[in-house]
């Protein structure tokens, strides 16, 4: 009895915090040598998605690396299992990644994607690629309310041609879930916050540089980069 009254009262204060600061609702690290049920590459060929043994991400191999022919011109994806977000107003898509682009003569597009039927595709997040993105891990927040249908499926995609990247790396997929707050909000998370606290800052030796700035998307959506140099 003495020992279960502290674990009791533990379990009792972590359940507010837990409910302050939502669910994980989708968490992949791609550490098996194959790709776990439910996840899948689809898109126009030419291009290799695999489980390669390296960190370049900045966490521990493996990790899911995208390699497109140089003669690639498309859009390629790597799709999620279905989420469940019936009970969610609001997600947080945190991800590691890298690019190593050729040169700034070619441009192409890394995005997130979301679609109900895993065929057709919304776009909610873009960035231009046009020179190499150092090991970086992204915080997207986005607002659920333009999508009816709660339970979605999620992709990571390139759209562009091969001579524009040479390899793209991803990394610790995590979505977490939750509720606006009583006056509809969105509740601000910062380097004190939830998801901040789980994001280490990746340091590539001296151009390293702590970063936490919110970029404008649309009127739904924002996006904090925890750590985005670029060379």
């Amino acid at each position: 009895m003495n020992r279960l009254f502290p674990f009791l009262f533990f379990v009792l204060f972590a359940l507010p915090v837990t409910a302050q600061t939502g669910d994980v609702v989708l968490c992949e690290g791609f550490y098996s040598p194959w790709l776990e049920e439910g996840w899948d590459v689809s898109g126009d060929g030419w291009v290799v998605w695999y489980l390669s043994n390296s960190a370049n991400a900045g966490n521990k191999a493996h990790e899911m690396q995208m390699v497109p022919d140089y003669n690639f011109n498309g859009t390629t994806m790597l799709t999620s299992p279905r989420v469940e977000l019936d009970r969610y107003d609001y997600i947080m898509v945190q991800f590691n990644h890298c690019v190593e682009a050729y040169d700034n003569s070619h441009k192409g597009v890394i995005g997130i994607g979301i679609s109900q039927d895993n065929e057709h595709w919304e776009s909610i997040w873009t960035d231009t690629i046009t020179e190499s993105i150092l090991q970086s891990r992204y915080l997207l927040t986005f607002d659920l309310e333009p999508w009816s249908n709660k339970s979605n499926h999620f992709c990571f995609f390139y759209s562009g041609d091969g001579s524009c990247v040479k390899n793209w790396y991803l990394d610790n997929i995590i979505i977490f879930a939750d509720k606006k707050d009583k006056y509809g909000r969105i509740t601000e998370h910062d380097e004190t916050g939830f998801v901040a606290a789980l994001s280490y800052l990746t340091q590539v030796g001296h151009k390293a540089k702590n970063m936490f700035t919110r970029q404008g998307r649309s009127r739904n959506k924002f996006a904090k980069i925890v750590y985005g140099n670029r060379l």
